[in-house]
């Protein structure tokens, strides 16, 4: 059964999940009539951009990444679609695990699929992270991002910190990092890097800011202080991806250390980086987290409370919480309450995580009876769904039945 973290679902981005790509070798192919794509061969990419006057979509994928996969038959592989990207792309399949270009750790690439759109200079004009959403949601995300392309080379617009030099002269430790050579005392590593580099807003140092999530407070605070500058630089899809990792490493170190002296300094630094507006609900979702790390459970209930009357609350948060009441706590009222809560929640939502979650919560609170068949109805709706549903049988099997 899969448990989706509170905070982290606050914070990003599609993870692709494991799987194979069917690439091909090095040289030309191609999906249409009219669009040209070229294997992992950076330079004749380029040469084929400025001999058509047109921008080098790269897409970066791995031989074991599902989504990659989805992204090819669903853009490249449509004939439609490959002839609309046709009249303004070149394209590059560019396996990043065979990083023979540098591209990797140029655009520090270590979510895939990834895709950077360059201009005739090499210029970055546009980039996406991930697939941009739900397969139903993909195409119309991923054409948006190469349209917004277009406008942004049409209007002369391109990220200005980034170069056109591939070849850059980067530290030892980040190409062994990346590469997967040695990723030993990165932390320590990097803090050397920037105490001995005076210009904090070069390009390398940027690329490893966005690479590590962030660094040290010292970092953290002088980007925090500099945020501005480093978007005019970098633009701000990668500024923001730093901020919020770099708020993430000091939420999750307050939770860990149950220190408020650190989960305060944390919210210090979400005014300085959020827009005020997002701040409520993000302060709540905290809250709550830090509050079950304390084992407060009464007053995380009533924070959870407070969440559901925002209007951008999402159901399954109250799934993650009662979840953790029904693993960590024995206070009968607090168990009545999510009780009640998942009760509705199941009648409206009555799928299998809602279910289980609420029959184990019956048994917390002595409704046996209600909680094996509430159990059941969770095992045959997963089943049927082709769920993974064996944590809910060997939890009947040890209650006896």
């Amino acid at each position: 059964m899969k448990r989706t973290n509170l905070i982290i679902r606050q914070f990003l981005i599609a993870i692709c999940t494991a799987g194979l790509f069917f690439g091909t070798k090095a040289g030309y192919a191609q999906t249409s009539a009219k669009l040209t794509i070229i294997n992992q061969d950076y330079e004749q990419a380029k040469l084929e951009s400025k001999k058509q006057h047109k921008l080098l979509l790269i897409d970066f994928y791995t031989t074991w990444c599902v989504p990659c996969r989805n992204l090819d038959e669903t853009i490249f592989k449509n004939a439609n679609l490959s002839e609309e990207l046709a009249k303004n792309f070149v394209v590059l399949k560019y396996d990043a695990e065979k990083d023979n270009h540098h591209l990797s750790l140029k655009y520090h690439i270590r979510m895939y699929p990834s895709t950077v759109i360059l201009n005739e200079n090499q210029l970055v004009v546009n980039r996406m992270y991930g697939t941009g959403g739900s397969d139903q949601d993909m195409t119309k995300n991923y054409m948006a991002v190469v349209n917004t392309a277009i406008e942004n080379h049409t209007r002369k617009n391109y990220i200005k910190g980034v170069s056109s030099n591939n070849w850059l002269n980067y530290p030892k430790f980040y190409e062994e990092y990346v590469y997967h050579i040695n990723k030993k005392n990165i932390d320590q590593n990097f803090n050397q890097y920037w105490q001995n580099n005076p210009d904090h807003f070069d390009e390398i140092t940027f690329t490893m800011l966005c690479y590590f999530d962030g660094g040290s407070d010292e970092m953290a605070n002088f980007f925090s202080q500099n945020k501005k500058k480093y978007e005019d630089l970098y633009g701000e899809l990668d500024v923001r991806w730093v901020s919020s990792m770099m708020l993430s490493k000091k939420v999750y170190a307050a939770f860990d250390a149950k220190d408020r002296k650190l989960f305060n300094e944390a919210k210090n630094m979400a005014k300085l980086q959020m827009a005020a507006k997002d701040t409520v609900s993000y302060f709540l979702a905290i809250e709550q987290q830090m509050l079950i790390k304390e084992q407060r459970w009464t007053d995380a209930a009533n924070v959870v409370e407070q969440r559901m009357q925002l209007a951008n609350y999402d159901p399954a948060s109250t799934n993650d919480f009662c979840w953790s009441i029904y693993q960590e706590c024995n206070d009968q009222k607090v168990l009545q309450k999510c009780s009640s809560w998942m009760k509705k929640l199941a009648k409206k939502s009555p799928d299998y995580n809602t279910l289980d979650t609420y029959a184990r919560l019956l048994y917390k609170t002595g409704n046996k009876k209600l909680a094996f068949a509430t159990i059941q109805k969770a095992i045959n709706l997963g089943k049927a769904n082709k769920e993974d549903t064996r944590s809910s049988e060997e939890w009947l099997k040890t209650k006896g039945i």
